[in-house]
């Protein structure tokens, strides 16, 4: 069952997800900045946690500062750097061919990893990394799936099929992997949400007892963090509606309309 969040609420730290709770487009949802300083005057530690592979860290830190809620790159987790780092462990030193931004190379450049593109000729890769944000055409499908072929590991940043917009649901980062796994035969590794990767680490940075993760995807968000022990509240700016809970593997422990409503109750 559903429950609101009682006055003397037992949470002591909260990571909140970006796309479709804090923006759309990069364009701050109403009352969303106000909410996170809200929030950090409550005394409560906040992290963001998000799956869009697009942008460094402290690129989104810096939108995050510019829309009101002023914040540091070491305040932001995201499946690039998640990735990036767990290719630094795993395959230190790797050639790792990229689909994706620029903002996704340099985080793994920062890494120590060398990133080369699709159009790169003979680069000896051995990782293929998906992300999102970059056009996607049939050569750029090619180039990958045949490096794939040749003994390529596939990794993904995520692997969530749609992000949300102003205009609606568009295609994300898993329908690429999707493409890239049926042209290859090879299945991708998903390092981004809802893996608990990304959700132990917020925890381990946040240092509380019992953080509650924010989200608007209830398969992405919700199940995720549950999974890696947080508590939940579905945010209705996003991907999922209310309608959806039933169906849903796991439930939130909270809904609320926004952000704001969120930080409102906390207040």
């Amino acid at each position: 069952m559903i429950s609101p969040i009682p006055e003397q609420h037992p949470y002591d730290g909260f990571a909140i997800d970006l796309d479709g709770v804090v923006w759309l487009s990069r364009e701050p949802i109403d009352g969303s900045p106000e909410a996170i300083v809200r929030l950090r005057e409550a005394g409560m530690p906040v992290v963001f946690v998000s799956n869009d592979p697009r942008s460094t860290r402290t690129e989104l830190a810096e939108r995050l500062t510019e829309i009101g809620a002023p914040t540091d790159a070491t305040q932001v987790l995201t499946s690039a750097s998640a990735s990036a780092q767990a290719l630094a462990r795993e395959r230190p030193g790797a050639t790792v061919m990229v689909v994706g931004t620029e903002s996704l190379r340099r985080e793994l450049e920062e890494a120590g990893l060398r990133a080369v593109g699709t159009a790169d000729v003979d680069t000896g890769a051995t990782v293929v990394l998906v992300g999102g944000g970059a056009p996607f055409d049939r050569e750029v499908l090619h180039q990958a799936s045949a490096t794939a072929r040749d003994g390529a590991e596939i990794w993904a940043t995520n692997k969530d099929p749609t992000y949300p917009t102003p205009d609606g649901l568009v295609p994300g980062t898993g329908a690429i992997v999707a493409a890239l796994e049926v042209a290859s035969g090879v299945e991708a590794r998903n390092i981004g949400k809802p893996e608990p990767e990304l959700f132990l680490e917020a925890t381990e940075l946040l240092g509380c007892e019992r953080a509650l993760m924010a989200g608007d995807s209830l398969g992405s968000d919700i199940a995720g963090a549950a999974r890696a022990g947080m508590a939940t509240a579905l945010i209705l700016t996003g991907k999922d509606a209310r309608e959806g809970i039933a169906a849903a593997a796991v439930a939130p422990d909270h809904v609320f309309s926004d952000l704001a409503e969120l930080a409102l109750q906390l207040g």
